[in-house]
């Protein structure tokens, strides 16, 4: 019998386990969650508050998570670092911790494999192997969280588009939420999709308040088709989506922008992008882009952009009245940085 991993349940779940399943006191819930989430002790023997018997049932009935750790490896250039996990059936899954002065960060995935196919990631360039579950989501922050202690940022960022794994990332992110779990604030949590239009609408009206980004990668459909293989929806859809997001979550949402040297980087090309920008009057109100150099992944002729040319893109956006900043990769020498956790 497969057990329960408890990391992958919410409070309500763990209670009605306790509760109907075991035939114990609701109480029992709160020493469970105690332990875990506040003491971090995932060896259920150790559960001292708890009778023998109720921890020899809980032995053998659920696990407290279900990643094996196989590899850390920290950036000699800026402290990020990667840790590689074995999934039970024998895939392996990355996330990303980034030490900034103003937040300890995780960058978490969300499937093995993607299936959105972007060019310049080398996740897209995987086959898509499976979802992963919301145990093996939230883990990935519990287990670096033991390891370097409170987080207080996670960005849905890693391999896979958390919006095609709809269900098990909203749970995971209830979790994060919960303030006897991991009591995460709303606003240090952010949710990265390529434009999954119906589920953009579908998280909003969850009312969780949580972060949105939107990478968008370029100014017209044709060479987003190309860049972005496998996803059908049009950009002003997308943009659409991102504007009823941040206007139901009181939030900004934020647009990135992959600049790859000659592709989607020119001074026309930024004036393209406010144009398609313009079109929704009310967009200057509740976005913020960010420009993401392009880091460079094997057996691909794609080119970083200079310095100069991604300045000058940057000027153009912020004339037209775009807040708009320059994301600094972190862990290129450990492919660690964003499209290089197929690595």
């Amino acid at each position: 019998m497969q057990k329960i991993d408890l990391l992958g349940c919410t409070k309500e779940e763990i209670k009605d386990f306790v509760t109907v399943k075991l035939k114990e006191k609701e109480y029992r819930t709160k020493q469970i969650v105690h332990w875990i989430y506040k003491k971090r002790v995932t060896d259920i023997i150790n559960f001292t508050d708890l009778p023998a018997g109720l921890r020899d049932k809980l032995t053998h009935l659920v696990q407290i998570g279900s990643l094996q750790l196989i590899s850390k490896e920290i950036s000699q250039l800026d402290g990020t670092t990667r840790y590689n996990f074995k999934t039970q059936d024998n895939y392996i899954v990355s996330c990303v911790y980034i030490p900034k002065l103003e937040r300890k960060v995780v960058c978490i995935s969300t499937q093995i494999g993607c299936s959105v196919g972007c060019v310049f990631c080398h996740s897209g360039k995987m086959y898509f192997v499976r979802n992963l579950t919301t145990g093996e989501i939230v883990e990935q922050v519990y287990a670096v969280r033991k390891d370097v202690g409170e987080i207080n940022g996670i960005l849905y960022m890693g391999m896979g588009e958390p919006l095609l794994n709809y269900d098990n990332v909203v749970k995971s992110i209830k979790i994060f939420l919960d303030t006897d779990m991991f009591a995460m604030s709303k606003r240090r949590i952010t949710v990265s999709t390529v434009g999954v239009v119906p589920n953009i609408y579908r998280l909003a009206d969850e009312k969780l308040g949580v972060k949105l980004a939107i990478s968008l990668h370029s100014y017209n459909d044709e060479q987003r088709k190309w860049l972005v293989k496998r996803l059908k929806f049009k950009l002003n859809e997308i943009l659409e989506a991102g504007v009823y997001y941040a206007e139901v979550t009181k939030t900004k949402f934020t647009i990135e922008y992959v600049l790859i040297g000659e592709i989607n980087d020119s001074e026309e090309h930024a004036k393209f992008l406010v144009k398609l920008l313009d079109k929704l009057p009310k967009i200057r109100k509740f976005v913020k882009i960010n420009l993401i150099p392009y880091n460079t992944i094997p057996e691909e002729k794609f080119i970083q952009s200079k310095l100069d040319t991604i300045e000058k893109f940057k000027q153009i956006l912020v004339t037209n009245g775009y807040l708009t900043f320059i994301r600094k990769p972190y862990g290129n020498d450990i492919n660690a940085a964003c499209g290089q956790l197929g690595f």
